[in-house]
């Protein structure tokens, strides 16, 4: 398992961590002097960071840094060079094929149909007592497989069934979650008795990250340029050692893996598309992360006061949030929707809690639906970049766009000013 696991690594990482602390850090430097901050740049032994209290830049010298923080520095780095390593590929591998490839057989494949007339679901309910299959058992290899109907579970440590059952019915509300957005996601449509989406579990978090997790994070989606995995370390799902062996902690918060969850589950052209990855791509991963959820059910019709809540504020009812408070400015619509993937990510916490206002916009506020549906299938067909923002704006300039959405979200309480 390990060495399979290293070679998925060499792929990049979309939506990397996972979590409402982790783009920011606590960094302690040799004398034991703490700041919180996150990286902005590493070069030559020099790293530029970002202070959280005021937001200004400063560079210090990784080997003032505490031993853990330069590795968490380095693997940042790694991770950066990977993502760029992607980037690159799938412009070759898109240029090649066109991006809309892999959907368009994964519809002729599973004779999968569109969704996009479907009603918005208001409650999403999936089996609790799902059936776990135990596949294999293999200590000298330390790889167990473990089967819900809908996905494989390879971990290092052996489980029982009842444990796996109860992380898995997450991952199975999840998926059905997203199989219910009418936004023809068809990757959340293929049947798990033909295909099951891979999840890798890790006993603790030392050896999740040394097979390639993210420091600070509870699980990261690694993509293959199609179907993708997620990683996860299982005190991220709950999962304790005891005396009798593990065990399940129904006291332990697993809500924020839906995100990566979700990654995986979106096709390829609303993840990788210029035009949506970074806006779309993460707001969706939002979307579905914030819904409330419970007990194998997704209460999707309550989201909008959870979505307010999580972007404005932090800590809201034990929740966290991404803090940007009821008013704040935001960048020219052009800019942030366009911007490389890289540059979105620079200040995530920001770009994700607007990317969420800017999807849940699109799906509920907007006065004609047909334009977001228009947007999604030119993604499907190909379109990148301004052609398919384009599509989105039928006609409307940025301008007016901005107009309206800062309206309708006024009249909801968040005063968004775009510069």
């Amino acid at each position: 398992m390990l060495n399979y696991i290293k070679i998925l690594c060499t792929t990049a990482v979309i939506g990397a961590l996972v979590g409402n602390d982790v783009y920011g850090r606590v960094f302690t430097d040799i004398k034991g002097r703490k700041i919180e901050a996150e990286i902005v740049s590493l070069d030559g032994g020099r790293v530029m960071i970002k202070l959280q209290q005021t937001g200004k830049t400063a560079e210090v010298k990784i080997e003032v840094l505490s031993k853990a923080d330069r590795d968490y520095a380095m693997q940042w780095m790694k991770d950066k060079n990977a993502l760029a390593a992607q980037q690159r590929a799938h412009s070759h591998e898109h240029s090649q094929t066109g991006i809309n490839s892999h959907t368009s057989s994964l519809m002729t494949q599973y004779d999968l149909k569109e969704n996009y007339d479907a009603k918005w679901p208001r409650l999403v309910s999936t089996d609790i007592g799902i059936d776990i299959s135990v596949m294999s058992e293999d200590e000298n290899k330390r790889e167990f497989v473990y089967h819900s109907p809908n996905y494989e579970f390879v971990c290092d440590v052996k489980l029982t069934k009842n444990v796996v059952k109860k992380f898995a019915v997450m991952f199975e509300a999840t998926r059905e979650y997203c199989r219910l957005l009418p936004i023809s996601t068809m990757k959340a449509h293929v049947p798990g008795g033909e295909f099951r989406h891979k999840i890798l579990l890790f006993e603790n978090e030392e050896t999740y990250l040394q097979n390639g997790g993210m420091p600070g994070s509870a699980g990261v989606f690694v993509s293959r340029g199609g179907n993708g995995v997620v990683m996860v370390p299982l005190t991220s799902l709950g999962v304790i050692k005891g005396k009798a062996g593990y065990r399940y902690d129904y006291d332990k918060s697993n809500k924020t893996l839906t995100h990566e969850i979700a990654h995986q589950l979106t096709d390829i052209e609303y993840l990788s598309s210029p035009g949506s990855r970074g806006w779309f791509s993460e707001g969706l991963a939002e979307y579905v992360a914030v819904t409330p959820y419970r007990s194998g059910k997704f209460m999707a019709g309550s989201i909008l006061d959870e979505i307010r809540d999580y972007v404005t504020a932090y800590g809201e009812k034990g929740r966290g949030g991404r803090a940007l408070g009821e008013k704040f400015e935001a960048p020219d619509l052009r800019k942030y929707m366009l911007q490389p993937y890289e540059s979105f990510t620079q200040d995530a916490n920001f770009n994700y809690g607007l990317g969420l206002l800017l999807t849940y916009y699109i799906f509920h506020m907007e006065e004609d639906r047909t334009n977001v549906v228009a947007f999604l299938k030119a993604l499907k067909e190909g379109e990148r970049g301004q052609e398919a923002v384009d599509v989105l704006l039928n006609g409307r300039s940025y301008e007016q766009l901005e107009e309206q959405i800062a309206k309708a979200w006024k009249s909801r309480g968040v005063r968004i000013t775009f510069q």
